[in-house]
């Protein structure tokens, strides 16, 4: 089945001549608002060129007196070359046709609005409806049926010059409507205002997807048409929609929204993109080992550090808090500055670590093994008295990083004895409740009041713990370059569709 989208305007129907327009005027003009209304062609142009008529007085003159020497008077330009190029040999005509007409009479319902002659009034195609119906019956004898959908705003805030009501009654007309799930769909939008046609074209890709192809006609060669696969329309929306999904950090869903153009490609952009999506994708679920193994040799030092990952760990509490998960941002930011302590212990004292069971590093414990005399108070205070071991988790490692600072070091750090007192607590405190967090609740966890605090605070943990001077947690993050790589290659890509 073959179904036919028709959007109007108040220049698909003409006059070859004016010379009955007189007459028929006379019988109509109780209708007409006193206005005139008389044809006219557009300066400078040949005497053969069709009159003009704003588009309801031409059907409120001609559909009422619609007789069979009277209809020749009409010249249907766009819907000529439109269909034209459906009768083309080859080209199966369509089953169903929807005409889109537009009616704005509770929009200019005051009798001033009405005899301005350049009142949107008058472009209403509405009135048109039996001059349509007699072409179509005349150009597709066979059509099965013949919808017509009126675009009725209510107030002049609703007008179809407004793109955002305009698209609600075109997804409502066209979605009051039962369709073949099987039907090609051909859509001709150009006619009626920008917001409609735009409207027109978005419902029919976000409704019937690959099944679409659009009908175009040249501005300045209307006599001819051509047929123009969604695939072009779609490819343009998607990645439009990706790039909304990008600046949410959806890496899975920009990598749904693409993969039909990311499988089997050998286009090295495509190629690229793909690759960044797959290790953007590693990293939002926190599998950093993974995806700096895919990075390759732009991750080959980071690598060798034992530090590298937990500023990975905290920029991704950074997305999360941009993307209003706030209880995963205190998790992670938290988890960072925790991760990365244990990651300094198990560097610093490898000879008195000891694993429970090799194979998982979260068994790791300090032994008493030739312990530093400096640390005999801090196991003493913590060890597990039946094994004479600590565990390194929770406090246990924030006074194993305190124990092995001078006081001084300790104290000139702000950052970290907040994190060691308040955070933790605070941590504790959220991870053993159900109670949602707000931003603010976030940012109170580490005695801060506004983001670039929080991530400054964040940032002066691991930098104490590393010994590294990083000026932001972006800086610091393979992961946010890959960000970045991923929004230009994406925005190149959008400029070759």
């Amino acid at each position: 089945m073959n179904i036919w989208i028709v959007t109007t305007g108040s220049s698909d129907v003409k006059l070859k001549t004016d010379e009955n327009w007189g007459n028929l005027f006379r019988n109509a003009r109780n209708q007409l608002y006193d206005r005139r209304f008389a044809p006219t062609r557009p300066p400078n142009t040949d005497d053969d060129e069709p009159f003009l008529v704003p588009a309801r007085a031409m059907g409120i003159v001609y559909g009422t007196q619609l007789t069979g020497d009277y209809y020749q008077d009409l010249h249907f330009p766009l819907l000529d070359a439109f269909s034209a190029k459906l009768l083309e040999k080859g080209r199966t005509t369509p089953d169903r046709i929807i005409l889109i007409l537009t009616n704005q009479e509770a929009v200019f319902n005051e009798e001033e609005d009405r005899k301005l002659d350049k009142s949107p009034y008058w472009q209403d195609t509405c009135t048109l409806k039996p001059i349509f119906e007699q072409y179509f019956q005349n150009k597709f004898p066979k059509v099965q049926k013949i919808d017509y959908l009126e675009l009725e705003p209510q107030s002049k805030g609703e007008g179809l010059d407004n793109w955002d009501k305009s698209l609600l009654l075109v997804q409502q007309a066209i979605f009051s409507l039962d369709f073949d799930k099987n039907a090609t769909v051909y859509v001709s939008h150009q006619a009626g205002t920008p917001a409609i046609s735009s409207a027109v074209q978005f419902v029919s890709l976000a409704k019937f997807g690959k099944k679409v192809k659009f009908l175009v006609s040249n501005e300045y060669e209307q006599k001819s048409a051509d047929v123009i696969d969604s695939s072009s329309y779609l490819q343009g929306m998607q990645v439009q929609e990706a790039i909304a999904l990008l600046k949410r950090y959806d890496y899975q869903g920009v990598e749904r929204i693409l993969k039909d153009y990311l499988q089997d490609v050998s286009d090295p952009l495509l190629l690229e993109i793909r690759d960044l999506l797959k290790m953007a994708v590693q990293c939002n679920y926190a599998k950093f080992e993974d995806f700096a193994k895919a990075r390759g040799d732009v991750a080959k030092d980071r690598l060798n550090h034992w530090w590298w990952i937990g500023y990975e760990a905290a920029y991704l509490g950074v997305i999360r808090l941009r993307q209003g998960n706030t209880v995963e941002a205190l998790f992670h930011s938290f988890r960072a500055v925790e991760g990365l302590i244990k990651e300094w212990a198990l560097d610093k004292y490898k000879p008195q670590i000891k694993y429970s069971n090799r194979n998982q590093p979260n068994t790791a414990y300090i032994h008493d093994l030739n312990l530093p005399d400096g640390l005999r108070h801090w196991f003493n205070s913590h060890k597990n008295r039946d094994y004479n071991n600590v565990g390194l988790f929770g406090k246990a490692l924030f006074t194993l990083l305190e124990a092995s600072h001078s006081e001084t070091e300790w104290k000139q750090n702000l950052d970290i004895q907040i994190v060691a007192g308040n955070t933790i607590g605070e941590r504790n405190s959220t991870f053993h409740s159900l109670r949602g967090l707000t931003k603010e609740d976030v940012f109170k966890a580490w005695d801060t009041e506004i983001p670039e605090q929080w991530e400054a605070r964040v940032l002066g943990c691991l930098n104490f713990v590393s010994k590294q001077k990083f000026v932001s947690l972006k800086s610091a993050s393979l992961m946010a370059k890959v960000h970045d790589e991923l929004v230009n290659a994406i925005a190149h890509y959008e400029l070759q569709t």
